[in-house]
């Protein structure tokens, strides 16, 4: 089976699981969803190295961008029912923070003026 390197930005499901494999190297487990609403996407993400300790040290909802191989796994649920997810084995993580939740709040200087919002009616010139 050949491999695809991705790329995506996402929010952590849960706290990171930092683990331990039976050859006694670190890892860590996450579970990054990748979308929005309606059309989120959960994808396993397994980190290895240095991307290990990186992820140990998110939180839920922190927005990460990770980057790793991807692949599909299947199996059969309790119900007898054949489901799917994607996986991926990470050798990239990051924090991003400048974005969503983990962005910075900005200083506002109310000596300056603010921009009039647009009324619904007026057309937006482009």
């Amino acid at each position: 089976m050949s491999t695809i390197d991705v790329a995506f930005h996402g929010f952590l499901a849960g706290d990171a699981e930092p683990r331990t494999s039976k050859a006694g190297k670190a890892w860590t487990k996450l579970r990054v969803g990748v979308g929005r609403d309606e059309a989120v996407q959960w994808v396993s993400v397994a980190c290895f190295g240095k991307a290990a300790e990186t992820a140990a040290e998110l939180k839920k909802g922190d927005r990460c961008y990770v980057e790793g191989s991807i692949r599909m796994d299947s199996w059969t649920g309790n119900d007898g029912v054949e489901r799917h997810s994607l996986a991926v084995a990470s050798f990239r993580i990051d924090k991003t923070h400048n974005i969503g939740r983990n962005r910075p709040k900005r200083e506002r200087n109310d000596s300056e003026p603010r921009q009039a919002e647009p009324a619904l009616n007026d057309e937006i010139q482009f």
